[in-house]
């Protein structure tokens, strides 16, 4: 026989009382049989002045409900059903009333009050609905005047119209939220002074947006207009309620006065029902008392049953909660009903519980292997909450951050020990520099569920090893440079050695041009070799300031002999100075590494352009090819060190990455633009130094004498700030004719077409003008100079090429009595 559940059980307790509850309510019908008789006796004498008093109460408040509730609609159409409501309701409480009774003339009064009250609401209604469209269209105007006020880029005047319309908008907006007139009011005085200052400020200013604005506020059907008929309307319909609320209140005054009256009669009543009701209550104990007692049998039975399984279940499960997956319970027991569907469950959760040790398990082997991989990674890992602080890292973090393990205890924060331990920021994103020398990199990847693991590893050796690759480097593009400079040796020696040999058996005037010619050949070497030391004369950083566009043409023509023969070489210098501090030679390295590289992706013939120019506060030089371009994916990898995309396996990988690094640690950036079949622009970005001002007073009238076009540039530029008039000459004959007229400094190259005379041109210079001042230039100057005890103080000597700071150095010197002079003149002493 299947086993009845516990639901069953309990439905047949239930039932049983059922039983008694029926018997009680037997006994119960005959004792109040009698009361019925007098209570219908009672009920046609009484009830219906309550039920009267009742309604009267009822739809009285009814009324006091519903008239608010019409204040708080927008729909005309829902107004005046919802008025008819309440005009139903007074016809309701009028219905049965006697002709003279007082309270006629209230419902009357509180029927026309319903009516106004509907009129005024549906008027408010759609005037609200117009506002609302004129504070949704104002909203929006004035979200886009503030938009337009806050432009940076617009004019200050412009931008303050703009915010005047904002607050005029706002001003209109408010006054379409406004609650009361005085509300109105404010906001329409507000809005008349916006609109006066506006026109008192910017006559003529009433444009479309002003027009618009004072479109929606003024007139008839203007927002002021339309709030002021609103509220009027909501002032009229708020008075109605006062008087329907006051009608309502007689009629429950009414109601109460009928309520009393019922009141008086039931209490007559109850008086002679109490004692029959008395004696229906004994009966009624001892039924009870007997219900009692066979409910508490039947839960006696059934709480036995389900108590003791309970307990079975909840004994089972606390011993599986202690790690007793032994225990077990009978599978017939409560077979079925609820308590099997327990023991079910039990089970159920025992087989998981089995399942989630042996997940533990698994767990620990995974934490067990990440220990391992953490002990045996060689840089110091650290992980971080959500705040920066370690939750938990390796051994190898406190030695990579050369700090005391115990530091890391207590979850301090990871920026706080990187401070403490003296690390700084370097130049490079990530990188930290000890002041003892060491150097590191730090790495941060972000946790999905919050935190980040952070990877720091020692990076001196590397960068070490990355200075020393550095100077490799430049050292293998002087090797270029030098290959194909021996070429133009060769040339400049054969010149120089057939030009000997014809000497010999050249008659006198041939033999002058043929000297000429040995001098410009060596002229020509020396200069290719002074470049070339200049090119190679540093391997660490020594920053300088520099005027690119001279470095630019200074490296032009070695440049150029690196370069093959089908490639053409275009210098694209901006007009005027371009200082930036940087190493010139390592400056130099980068450009003719660019330039190598570019030469190399050309295939054939191609042109290269070497461009400077100025951005801003940055000085820019480009290195554009024609060559074979960079997919996306090399592009990606470029300035990655060892990185080479040449297919013959000559490239190191280190070009790009070397001029990266050198150029980031000047302060600056570098960019590619790459396409296949396009070409490749490299971009040098580096900060723009101030020019300070000259100390100088302005030299008067400035000789310059070179036959070296771009010497000649490069004096031309460092003089033209220093004067206000500039002679140039590119021989000794031209120098002597303009020398017939005063000049206040002559600047002449020691060599002029292979003949020395630099010495005679500053000579009849200082002769001839005694407050005249002589520099004399060359790429090999004597170690004795034969003017300096003649012309003491008036004449020095500089080594080529020439710079700001060479010329700067030297004008001081030559002209330090005028400096005294003009500054005694200035302070007037």
């Amino acid at each position: 026989m299947k086993a009845l559940s516990v639901r069953a059980r309990l439905l047949t307790a239930l039932a049983l009382l059922a039983v008694a509850v029926l018997t009680v309510g037997a006994i119960a019908w005959g004792a109040l049989s009698r009361g019925n008789d007098r209570l219908d006796r009672l009920h046609g004498e009484t009830l219906a002045g309550v039920d009267r008093a009742l309604t009267l109460s009822g739809n009285a408040a009814d009324l006091a409900t519903l008239a608010p509730y019409l204040l708080t609609l927008d729909s005309p159409y829902r107004i005046a059903q919802e008025g008819q409501a309440a005009t139903a309701l007074v016809d309701a409480i009028a219905t049965g009333l006697p002709s003279g009774d007082p309270l006629r003339a209230s419902l009357d009064d509180t029927r026309r009050a319903i009516a106004d009250l509907v009129r005024d609401t549906s008027l408010r209604a759609g005037l609200r609905d117009r506002t609302l469209r004129l504070n949704a269209e104002l909203a929006a105007t004035e979200r886009r005047l503030g938009a337009l006020s806050a432009r940076s880029a617009a004019p200050l005047q412009e931008r303050q119209d703009w915010l005047t319309l904002q607050r005029i908008a706002a001003a209109l907006l408010g006054a379409g939220r406004a609650e009361n007139l005085i509300g109105v009011g404010e906001f329409q005085r507000e809005y008349t002074r916006l609109v006066a200052s506006l026109s008192a400020t910017r006559p003529g200013s009433d444009g479309a947006e002003l027009q618009r604005l004072r479109t929606i506020a003024e007139g008839p059907e203007g927002l002021f207009e339309l709030r002021r008929i609103e509220l009027a309307r909501q002032i009229g319909a708020e008075a109605a309620l006062v008087r329907i609320r006051q009608g309502a209140a007689l009629v429950t005054a009414n109601a109460a006065t009928n309520t009393a009256a019922a009141q008086s009669v039931i209490a007559a009543e109850r008086a002679s029902t109490t004692t029959a009701i008395a004696v229906a209550k004994s009966t009624l104990l001892v039924v009870v008392l007997a219900s009692a007692a066979l409910a508490l049998a039947a839960a006696l039975y059934v709480s036995g049953y389900v108590t003791a399984n309970l307990r079975a279940i909840s004994d089972a499960m606390m011993r599986l909660a202690a790690g007793d997956r032994q225990t077990r319970l009978p599978r017939g027991a409560g077979q079925g009903d609820e308590i099997g569907k327990l023991f079910h469950a039990f089970r159920t959760f025992r087989a998981n519980a089995l399942r989630l040790d042996r997940s533990h398990r698994q767990m620990a082997q995974r934490t067990a292997l990440y220990e391992n991989m953490m002990a045996g990674i060689s840089d110091g890992v650290a992980i971080l909450s959500d705040q920066g602080q370690i939750v938990a890292q390796n051994q190898r973090l406190a030695p990579t951050l050369r700090i005391d393990p115990a530091r890391l205890a207590g979850r301090p924060r990871l920026t706080d020990v990187i401070a403490e331990a003296g690390w700084k920021a370097g130049e490079a994103p990530g990188s930290l520099v000890h002041p003892t020398g060491p150097q590191a990199e730090l790495r941060e990847s972000p946790l999905p569920g919050g935190g980040a693991v952070v990877l720091v590893s020692d990076a001196t050796e590397r960068r070490q090893m990355e200075d020393r690759l550095r100077q490799i480097q430049r050292i293998e593009a002087l090797g270029k440079v030098s290959g194909e400079v021996a070429h133009d040796f060769g040339n400049i020696l054969s010149t120089i050695s057939g030009s000997l040999h014809l000497m010999d058996s050249a008659p006198p005037e041939r033999q002058g041009m043929l000297r000429q010619t040995i001098a410009s050949a060596v002229d020509l070497g020396t200069s290719l070799t002074g470049r070339l030391l200049a090119f190679a004369r540093r391997q660490h950083l020594a920053p300088e300031t520099v005027d690119l566009p001279t470095l630019v043409d200074g490296i032009a023509d070695l440049v150029g002999f690196a370069l093959s023969d089908g490639v053409e070489l275009v210098i694209d210098c901006q007009p005027g100075p371009l200082p930036v501090l940087v190493d010139p030679g390592q400056l130099e390295s980068a450009i003719l590494n660019l330039c190598l590289n570019a030469g190399q992706a050309i295939d054939g013939a191609g042109r290269i352009t070497l461009s400077v120019r100025r951005d801003g506060d940055l000085a820019l030089i480009e290195v554009a090819d024609t060559g074979t371009g960079m997919t996306p994916e090399v592009l990606a990898h470029a300035m990655e060190p060892f990185f080479t995309a040449r297919a013959d396996g000559t490239g190191t990988g280190l070009g790009l990455a070397m001029v990266y690094g050198f150029i980031r640690q000047s302060g600056g950036d570098i960019g590619i633009e790459s396409a296949p079949g396009k070409g490749t622009t490299v971009r040098l970005a580096l900060p723009l130094q101030p020019v300070e001002p000259s100390r100088l007073p302005l030299l008067g009238t400035v000789l310059v004498v070179e036959d070296d076009p771009s010497d000649r540039t490069t004096a031309l530029s460092l003089l033209a700030p220093v004067t206000d008039r500039m002679l140039v000459a590119e021989d000794a004959t031209a120098a002597l004719r303009h020398l017939a007229e005063p000049v206040g400094l002559i600047v002449t190259d020691l060599t002029l077409h292979g003949q020395i005379e630099g010495w005679r041109l500053a000579e009849t210079a200082l002769t001839r003008w005694p407050d005249a001042r002589a520099i004399v230039v060359s790429g090999h100057l004597p170690e004795v100079q034969p003017l300096s005890t003649r012309f003491p103080g008036r004449i020095a000597m500089l080594a080529k090429p020439l710079t700001q700071d060479l010329l700067s150095s030297a004008l001081a010197e030559l002209f330090t009595q005028r400096i005294e002079d003009a500054t005694i003149a200035r302070h007037g002493l």
